[in-house]
């Protein structure tokens, strides 16, 4: 927001500042009416141009995971950010309550209910993570299944689509370690958080996600994680990563396209991820030595 201030600043001074030079040079007269109306445009004009090159610049300063080029490290903002973020607390009712609210009305209204779905957590809590600040404000929260071979295989396959699932396709906590397929249903941001910038609550939550996988599900010579991209968001991300398209929205019941990330690509990511986080890691001690 700093940043975007003074880059507006500059160009509002630069703007009027010119139109003062033009009023000199060629004897323009401005009525009150025009000049409002001129100042009115420069100030959408030059707060548009100030955001667009404060956005950009935070994209290119974006993670390898989003599949920007970078100079292999983080930026300072998302560094900064990813310290003040923690796993929320697996029985916290009133996240998961709030989660399942945002699900409804941003994502999907015929998403299963929270008293289902309570069910499904009680079974593996694994399903539902949340990500909050260390004041437990809800930053965002991704779903993920481990499923049993039949419900992935056809869920793969486009015989079935996600509302289908039921409890009997989680497999149990105790089960995680031989799970075989990973399904990232969901991951959202809250869209009301206002801990962090959009762009930057994207990438911490996008990190939190590999922290997790990494962690609960590390690759191994078998395991296939799979998503459907409910979003043009979720589309990009998936598109930049080592995830590949391998259904179109036509050829699934679902009706989103299908990426897959082999066991292969998942060493790839888990390399990736990291490397990111022993950047991070060598900034840290250069700061504070």
């Amino acid at each position: 927001m700093i940043e975007f201030i003074k880059k507006f600043c500059a160009y509002f001074a630069t703007s009027i500042t010119f139109l003062i030079g033009v009023k000199a040079a060629v004897g323009i007269g401005f009525s009150w009416n025009l000049l409002i109306i001129v100042t009115v445009i420069f100030t959408f004009a030059c707060a548009g141009i100030a955001w667009a090159e404060v956005h950009y610049q935070i994209i290119l300063g974006s993670s390898k995971l989003m599949g920007g080029e970078n100079n292999g490290s983080l930026s300072l903002i998302i560094r900064r950010s990813f310290d003040r973020i923690i796993f929320a607390a697996r029985d916290d009712e009133s996240i998961a309550l709030k989660a399942n609210k945002i699900v409804k009305h941003e994502l999907d209204k015929r998403c299963i209910s929270y008293e289902d779905y309570r069910k499904w957590r009680r079974l593996n809590p694994m399903v539902f993570t949340a990500i909050t600040d260390n004041e437990n404000q809800l930053v965002g929260f991704f779903d993920v299944f481990p499923l049993t071979e039949e419900a992935a295989h056809h869920l793969i396959s486009g015989k079935i689509d996600e509302h289908e699932l039921s409890i009997k396709a989680i497999l149990p906590h105790n089960k995680n370690s031989d799970a075989k397929y990973i399904y990232i249903a969901s991951l959202m941001l809250n869209p009301k958080q206002q801990v962090f910038i959009r762009i930057v609550a994207k990438e911490v939550l996008l990190l939190k996600l590999a922290e997790f996988l990494l962690v609960n599900f590390p690759p191994n010579e078998e395991r296939v994680i799979f998503a459907y991209a409910h979003t043009k968001f979720g589309d990009r991300l998936l598109k930049n990563t080592e995830f590949r398209n391998t259904a179109l929205p036509k050829q699934n019941k679902q009706g989103d396209p299908l990426y897959e990330l082999s066991p292969n690509g998942y060493r790839n990511l888990a390399k990736t991820y990291s490397d990111l986080i022993s950047g991070e890691r060598k900034t840290k001690r250069r700061y504070r030595g």
